[in-house]
């Protein structure tokens, strides 16, 4: 942080006792809604919060000496020393928060922890994830480093247990999931992230569509210089008995930000080129790689349009493909697809400062264009010991939205306290359109004898239009030193679903010491899903024929035709949903609290205990249904989902070059298993299974994490990650590919998973202004037996054996820094 007197062009007219303050951040741009307090001996004697230009004015009346603080979430706070009777005007620059915080980072000043939400957030130190071992290349890489997130073998990502299309991804306030699948898709560059958190049940009301949690993005803007870095511009090769067999990945970033137009526009560019033939172990060379590419570009754009407004235009464009997606020891690349993707989102932002207030004006357009295929066209065939022939699946979808929000923070209202409020709205309009067509499927033993046969009729095609408005109000309440309360509400609406929802939230942040060191947060909360267009695109789906075979190869059953039916939901009893009486009105929706302690035992170490207990009804569901009236595949709400996680973090280290995070996290989630997400998903299966009750697929019950970095001499940085946990959930299927109900019995795991992981990277000066930086990563260093599968088929002879690993490997790097 830097402090001074600002030039003579901030000094202003001000009365007796009365300080102008300019708060800019690193980069120089202005920065609005900075938390600014002026301390005697006596306490807190003035406050201000700055406008949309970075401005405020304290009013601290007679006092002489003062000591000005300035807090900003996700920046280190600022603090400076001066005599008020003879300064009038102060700068201050604010520098971003270096280290994972949690959405507090108490400081020396006893208030400092009521002046931010009292919702718990965990803030990712992106610098320090960048040079560790898992090298993200997008900020969803990233995303394990969290307590409480995991990746499933899949790549899909686990919050509290539960699968990203119950949680909300935030690029700049703007909702970005597929509006189709409700997935995260490939997300942006982390070089381009300034600042990413991830909110379990955060109890602010300006967040909504999603059950789980929130991962928010605010993407870094163009400095006052033009600054350039290209990061690992080699590739891998894979090396196989000392020979070179190929390219392994390459993922060649490029970055660049500056002023385009000196004080009035500046821009940032980060752009990189990915390419992953990831190779799976449980399959012999040379048909064992899934191959994926893509081009991800994320462009920003910020004009100072004069003291009182600025405009932000942002687009990231993000074609990629997959070759032989899922590929695994039980579906070689004949049964894999092959999908392609066109990913595009643009937002315009403006902000203007009014009476101390900020009104912010965003329109953002998304938009993803899917097509998916198998690699032939003949019968899939299902077996326990294997799958062969073809993928039976093919489908091209393009899904937008379209957001207008609308945001107003006035200024800061004395009352019994301070109010910092915020009122908002958004209208977004959401479209999928597409066609879905299946072929063939049969059903076999071990032996290879039939036992089903599943074809499919109907054209499959859809257009779907959705209109989702909403509107919230939330305020931030500091009642004195040592209470802060947030309070908020937050109506929806969502036209496809035929319901009407009210989302109440209420928390409050309490700090009993004097100094701040610790502090109690807790909140309760409603939070409803926001529910995928392909839900409703089911109904014009293929309908299943199913032919099912005895023992001497006559038919015992069927054909049978099975209708798609989204059915309507009884009326609820939660006071708080108001739904019509038609088909599809589905209103998932989760009610969770929490609790959490956090305590800074010096500045070396910080640590924080925290408990959330989260209970999910009217959970989307789908199973087949037989009566004496009709076959059908059921599409309703009849899940239930109940979690509830224990989480003890620390941070330990005195700077971002000396840190390290150590986080234990203890959780539970089951509920409803079922096919909803994934038949009606990029890749379905074609068998729908009936829904059973266990573990869900991203429940860790145990999980140790260590990562950090550590500077030594001759510019050297080591960084460690160490993981240990249960293994992952595996569902047993029986010969016709039905889940096998265990009732009261323990769910089946993957073994114990243990890796620890090194990065030591080497910086190497390149003339007087650049450097290059030289990395070599060592993956599962003790070579850890880590199963990658399990013969999970009760018909497969060698049912229950886990086998496939991927062992100690290295990876060599590096990047240059202009």
């Amino acid at each position: 942080m830097a402090l001074g007197s600002p030039g003579g062009a901030l000094s202003q007219s001000v009365g007796r006792g009365t300080i102008s303050v300019s708060t800019v951040g690193a980069n120089g741009h202005p920065l609005p809604g900075v938390k600014v307090e002026g301390s005697s001996r006596t306490g807190v004697v003035c406050s201000a919060t700055t406008d949309g230009t970075g401005h405020g004015r304290l009013e601290c009346g007679d006092a002489r000496a003062l000591h000005v603080a300035a807090r900003l979430a996700g920046y280190l706070t600022a603090e400076i020393d001066i005599d008020a009777s003879a300064q009038t005007s102060v700068a201050i620059s604010l520098t971003p928060a270096p280290s994972v915080e949690q959405s507090v980072t108490v400081k020396s000043t006893a208030s400092a922890p009521l002046t931010e939400s009292s919702s718990g957030e965990t803030k990712m130190a992106v610098e320090e994830a960048k040079i560790g071992p898992l090298r993200p290349n997008t900020l969803i890489d990233a995303l394990p480093l969290v307590p409480g997130v995991i990746r499933t073998p899949d790549g899909r990502v686990q919050i509290s247990g539960l699968d990203e299309e119950h949680s909300s991804l935030v690029v700049n306030s703007v909702i970005v999931n597929n509006p189709a699948t409700g997935d995260f898709g490939l997300s942006i560059p982390v070089d381009s992230v300034d600042l990413l958190k991830v909110m379990q049940s955060p109890y602010l009301a300006q967040y909504g569509s999603f059950e789980a949690g929130v991962v928010s993005a605010e993407t870094r803007r163009g400095g006052t210089k033009w600054d350039y870095s290209l990061n690992d511009p080699l590739p891998d090769f894979r090396i196989r008995s000392g020979h070179l067999e190929g390219l392994r990945d390459a993922a060649p970033r490029l970055n660049l930000s500056g002023p385009m137009l000196p004080n009035r526009l500046y821009i940032v560019e980060g752009l990189e080129y990915l390419i992953d033939n990831a190779e799976v172990r449980t399959l012999p060379f040379p048909v064992d790689e899934t191959r994926s590419k893509a081009i991800n570009s994320f462009t920003q754009a910020d004009a100072l349009l004069g003291p009182r407004n600025t405009l932000t235009a942002t687009l990231h464009f993000a074609p990629h493909s997959t070759e032989f997606a899922n590929l695994n020891f039980f579906d070689p690349i004949p049964v894999t697809p092959n999908a392609a993707y066109h990913e595009d989102t643009g937002t315009i932002t403006h902000r203007f400062a009014i009476d101390g207030g900020l009104i912010s004006s965003t329109f953002a357009g998304t938009r993803v264009a899917t097509s998916v295929n198998g690699q032939a066209e003949s019968t899939m065939v299902l077996s326990p010991v294997g799958d062969s022939g073809s993928y039976f699946n093919q489908q091209s979808r393009q899904a937008t939205r379209f957001q207008w929000l609308e945001t107003w923070s006035p200024a800061v209202i004395h009352w019994h306290g301070e109010h910092v409020l915020q009122l908002g709205s958004i209208v977004a309009h959401a479209n999928d359109q597409g066609a879905v067509s299946n072929r063939e499927v049969q059903i076999v033993n071990s032996a290879g004898q039939p036992l089903r046969t599943i074809s499919f009729t109907g054209s499959g095609s859809f257009d779907l239009a959705d209109l989702e408005p909403a509107v919230y109000a939330q305020d931030h309440w500091i009642l004195g030193e040592h209470l802060a309360i947030d309070a908020g509400a937050r109506f929806e609406d969502q036209s496809l679903t035929h319901t009407s929802r009210v989302a109440p939230r209420l928390g409050l942040a309490w700090s009993p010491a004097k100094n701040g060191s610790t502090i109690v947060r807790g909140g309760i909360g409603v939070f409803f899903d926001s529910i995928p267009l392909d839900t409703y695109a089911f109904s014009s789906y293929p309908r299943q024929i199913i032919t099912t075979y005895g023992n001497n190869g006559n038919i015992t059953d069927g054909p049978r035709l099975y209708a798609n039916v989204i059915s309507q939901a009884p009326l609820s009893g939660f006071p708080l949903v108001h739904e019509q009486e038609q088909s599809g009105n589905f209103a998932p929706y989760n009610l969770a609290w929490n609790v959490e302690g956090e305590h800074v035992v010096t500045r070396f170490l910080t640590f924080r205990l925290h408990y959330l207990h989260a209970d999910g009804h009217d959970q989307l569901t789908l199973a087949p249904e037989v009566s004496a009236s009709m076959s059908a595949m059921v599409l309703a709400d009849s899940g239930t989902l109940q979690s509830h996680q224990l989480e003890a973090t620390s941070r330990i280290g005195p700077d971002k070059e000396h840190q390290f995070f150590f986080s234990y996290v203890r959780q539970f989630a089951a509920g409803d298993i079922t096919e909803a997400s994934s038949y009606l998903g990029d890749f379905p299966f074609p068998v729908v299974r009936s829904q059973i009750v266990a573990h869900t697929a991203g429940e860790i019950p145990n999980r140790l994490l260590l990562w950090g970095t550590d500077a030594l001499p001759w510019r050297i940085h080591l960084s460690p990650r160490i993981e240990y946990r249960n293994g992952f959930t595996w569902q047993p299927v029986d010969q016709f590919q039905n889940y096998i109900d265990l009732g009261s019995a323990a769910q089946p795991r993957y073994p114990r998973y243990f890796t620890a992981d090194l990065r030591a990277a080497k910086d190497f000066n390149v003339g007087p202004k650049h450097a290059v930086r030289f990395s070599l990563t060592f993956r599962n260093l003790t070579n850890h037996d880590n199963p990658l599968q399990v013969h999970a088929n009760s018909g497969d002879p060698l049912y229950g054996t886990f086998f496939g690993n991927y062992g100690r490997h290295e990876l060599f790097d590096f990047d240059y820094l202009y």
